[in-house]
């Protein structure tokens, strides 16, 4: 209750606020429409420059962001591969078992989106599941989860990507071995 007091008091002020500031603008165009006009520019292209190098920052956290993180995942892309493509033995590889001890503790802690720490930890529950139950196409859905997670996290928009496409890049024979997906 008091949280929805101090929001409305909030919004209250900030009507005010603004309705105060309409108004001074309104009376200054009366008095000195010349001044105002000259000032108005200078404020818009002020705002201007301002937006544009927030973009311009933007972008540039972006491709950092890009650049820490691909060869982070191309690892992590390759180690999987490697173990789907090897031998399916239940023994753990410490390399592989080191090789995510890192990855979590240091490289997706350090550097990966909020959205890619869950998608990452939701697709080890979803494997977990999928290995204790025999389920290839529950694994192939969890693949095809991370992977469009870790593309999402470099910037890609897969919103028009129909759904199975990236495991069509790793397995050439998906639509015989995983019609039923």
């Amino acid at each position: 209750m008091r949280s929805r007091l101090q929001a409305l008091i909030g919004f209250a002020a900030i009507v005010a606020v603004a309705g105060l500031v309409i108004w001074a603008f309104i009376e200054a165009v009366r008095a000195e429409p010349a001044v105002v006009g000259s000032i108005g520019v200078a404020v818009v292209g002020v705002l201007g420059v301002v937006w544009q190098q927030r973009q311009t920052e933007k972008a540039r956290l972006r491709e950092v962001h890009r650049d820490r993180m691909s060869p982070v995942y191309d690892d992590l892309l390759g180690v999987i591969w490697n173990k789907l493509a090897g031998n399916q033995t239940d023994q753990i590889d410490p390399e592989v078992e080191a090789f995510f001890r890192d990855l979590k503790a240091r490289q997706l802690m350090l550097g990966a989106s909020s959205e890619m720490v869950r998608a990452f930890n939701e697709w080890t529950e979803l494997t977990k599941v999928a290995a204790a139950a025999g389920d290839n196409a529950a694994a192939m859905r969890a693949w095809e989860f991370l992977l469009r997670a870790i593309r999402s996290d470099l910037g890609h928009d897969d919103s028009k990507l129909p759904p199975d496409e990236l495991l069509r890049l790793f397995i050439s024979d998906y639509d015989e071995s995983f019609s039923n997906l």
